[in-house]
């Protein structure tokens, strides 16, 4: 199979906090990262595609398939270590459960930990930020390029719209920002046409999400 997504998370069964809830949606901007490095790579596994990183205050330390071709995997969590921890310093303590979390799939599973280190120091060096280019498009009619570039940071994703008349940058806004969740944001946006004088960025659905006008550009 071919590997596609990591999670990183508390068991909400334990930990029924609002800090606990937060902590699933501050960890996505790093697991997502890492989870396309790795696709992008097209890194394949036996029996599962996705990987959950499980925090328990009772981990098991081993790691087992679910039918939901899911291989899950326990590590010792503290939520007041994690409540304590300042927001700076967030992105390395997520590094560090991640890291117990993979290193213990590794040994049961085959699974390419090299790639894995090279994800988090590629990371690292971009200053923990975690950006994208969505889609690009060239009206040659109009003159226009535009670029839908998308942002996942530990509190919110950003979709900003970029527009360039020639070589002259005519726009460069967010148009939305939403939680950073696949679930919440992923069907809000698709692509960018140009109707008339209207550049229209629409969602999956084919409605639009945002309008721009440029008569003039």
């Amino acid at each position: 199979m071919r590997f596609t997504g990591l999670f990183l998370y508390p068991d909400l069964g334990t930990f029924k906090s609002d800090s606990a809830r937060a902590f699933r949606n501050q960890t996505r901007f790093i697991c997502h990262y890492v989870q396309h490095f790795l696709a992008d790579r097209k890194v394949q596994t036996q029996g599962f595609n996705r990987i959950c990183v499980v925090c328990t205050s009772t981990a098991s330390g081993s790691s087992y398939k679910n039918s939901s071709n899911t291989l899950e995997v326990e590590v010792p969590f503290d939520i007041a270590e994690y409540e304590r921890t300042a927001e700076e310093d967030l992105p390395e303590y997520f590094i560090g459960l991640l890291h117990t979390g993979f290193m213990q799939c590794g040994r049961d599973e085959d699974l390419p930990v090299e790639l894995f280190h090279e994800a988090i120091e590629s990371f690292r060096k971009l200053g923990y930020r975690n950006q994208w280019v969505h889609s690009a498009r060239t009206f040659r009619s109009a003159g226009l390029a535009c670029r839908l570039l998308c942002e996942l940071d530990l509190s919110s994703f950003h979709l900003i719209l970029e527009v360039k008349h020639g070589e002259r940058q005519v726009f460069a806004q967010e148009i939305l920002r939403t939680l950073p969740d696949e679930v919440v944001y992923s069907h809000r946006f698709h692509d960018v046409v140009l109707e008339g004088q209207a550049l229209i960025v629409r969602d999956k659905f084919g409605k639009s999400l945002f309008e721009l006008h440029i008569d003039g550009a």
